[in-house]
């Protein structure tokens, strides 16, 4: 054990200790401010570990998304339950993800994963085990059966193939395991497949999704199933069966973008819908570590990042917001909302910003994201008919997920729609709205990092008009928001009159 990594663990301790802190008040100030002090703390770990791009990328997301969720969930428990039992569950499960994606070493790596998964499952039973909701509990159960047991039975056959020597002394992208026969190569990459929700191992995903409280809905969807991909990206170091690993990825990545979109489509549940949409989204990016894997084009791995950094702001967003709906409104149908804006304008128009990233507009993250993914396809469109292929079938996803997004914007905004029972509005849920809004900003905000961060030919030649289209579009933005919330506003004074 390298001094790097003594200081790793004193950074680790420090932030857990400080947030534990903070979780022991009674709420208010003093509680938020150690939060914030927690978790930036963790931002430490990158100045002692040579993390790898995507590792680092994943991390630095991490904690941004935990610090938010944190404090949002300090007023979306009390509102919801009437008590601060869930913070420590959800901080728990922040404080287990960041350490996993802050390993070095396998064997602490696999510690803190399946730590991860332990409190996953406990955070999802969370409504049955307060009384809430009873089958909350069968959805636990489900993510034990499809997302845990497989995975772990990777983890802990990549574990067999180390030497014991090995495990907490060689970085984990430095052991190299070998999984040339095809056997091991498919045993490996189903377990992460299962962690992902990539089918046919997605079916905990969609219950887990929507029975979990919202701040751990977003947690699963904006970043555990991203420790599914990470798993990926660890493999391409190891030696592979190429053929069947860019196979599995490539066809079950191919449907699942598909199957996922449609669901998400004809969904009610709010969170269901983003539950799906989650799905499609992760068989996306499986299909460009399938290129990766075949090709080594840096250009893809480029568009796994910045794909799955997107994903992870403005999932974590409209979970936290259809957290917000639940507490205002006290119900998750589609058909019965639509009235959101005329009580709440700027949670509407936050849910519109993250929206507008799915849809790859600009100046959002996902504009980045779909400008990546469309580029490393056209740049070997010409060699074979897969890649042709493979684009329609994207096409097909973005167009499906414009349909679905704009479903979930409905129950924000439905013209003419009133409220039924203006009596059962929880007013005290607006108290949410400033931690939905900062999660939306950053998917803007996060957007010059990205570009400027990620090198390669094809990237490098679209640097400077995708910072162009940046400077351009976000004065754009601002009118149309500006001009949306006047619009809203007036609405509200109308309906009074």
């Amino acid at each position: 054990m390298e001094m790097s990594d003594i200081y790793r663990y004193i950074v680790s301790m420090v932030s857990i200790s400080i947030i534990l802190i903070g979780d022991l008040k009674a709420g208010g100030r003093s509680t938020r401010i150690s939060k914030i002090f927690g978790f930036l703390i963790f931002i430490l770990l990158y100045y002692f570990t040579n993390y790898s791009l995507f590792q680092i990328t994943l991390l630095l997301t991490t904690i941004i998304i935990s610090l938010i969720i944190s404090l949002y969930t300090v007023n979306y428990s009390e509102l919801k339950y009437g008590t601060n039992s869930l913070q420590l569950l959800v901080d728990g499960l922040a404080i287990s993800i960041i350490m996993t994606l802050g390993s070095r070493y396998l064997l602490e790596f696999i510690m803190f994963w399946l730590s991860s998964e332990i409190i996953g499952f406990l955070a999802i039973a969370y409504d049955a085990l307060v009384g809430v909701n009873m089958p909350a509990m069968n959805a636990s159960i489900k993510y034990l059966i499809f997302s845990m047991i497989p995975t772990d039975i990777t983890l802990f056959m990549l574990l067999a193939l180390t030497n014991f020597e090995n495990m907490l002394t060689m970085p984990i992208t430095g052991l190299s395991f070998d999984l040339s026969p095809s056997i091991l190569t498919v045993i490996a990459f189903l377990g992460f497949m299962a962690k992902a929700a990539i089918v046919p191992l997605h079916f905990w995903l969609p219950d887990a999704h929507s029975m979990a409280p919202s701040p751990i809905s977003a947690f699963l969807s904006g970043i555990m199933v991203k420790m599914g991909i990470y798993g990926f990206t660890i493999l391409t170091y190891s030696k592979l069966n190429i053929d069947s690993a860019f196979s599995m990825l490539l066809i079950f990545g191919l449907f699942t973008a598909i199957y996922g979109a449609l669901q998400a489509i004809y969904q009610r549940d709010i969170k269901r819908l983003l539950a799906y949409s989650t799905i499609s989204h992760t068989g996306t990016i499986a299909i460009f570590i399938a290129f990766y894997i075949k090709l080594l084009d840096p250009v893809f791995i480029y568009a796994v990042i910045v794909y799955s950094l997107a994903h992870a702001l403005y999932k974590a967003a409209l979970f936290s917001d259809s957290g917000f709906i639940e507490v205002l409104t006290h119900d998750r149908n589609i058909d019965n909302l639509g009235y959101i804006y005329r009580i709440a304008p700027i949670e509407s128009l936050s849910a519109m910003i993250s929206i507008l990233s799915i849809f790859g507009m600009p100046p959002a993250i996902g504009f980045l994201a779909k400008i990546l993914a469309f580029s490393s396809l056209l740049h070997y469109i010409a060699k074979d008919w897969i890649y042709l292929f493979t684009l329609t079938i994207i096409s097909i996803e973005i167009s499906l997920s414009i349909i679905y997004s704009t479903k979930y914007l409905s129950a924000h905004i439905k013209l003419g729609k009133e409220i039924d029972n203006f009596s059962n509005i929880n007013l005290k849920a607006l108290n949410l709205i400033p931690y939905v809004l900062l999660l939306s900003i950053a998917s803007i905000a996060l957007t010059p990092i990205a570009f400027t961060i990620y090198g390669g030919d094809v990237v490098s030649a679209i640097k400077i008009d995708v910072l162009l289209i940046y400077i351009a579009t976000i004065p754009l933005l601002i009118f149309i928001l500006i001009a949306l919330y006047t619009s809203f506003k007036q609405s509200i004074l109308l309906r009074k009159q």
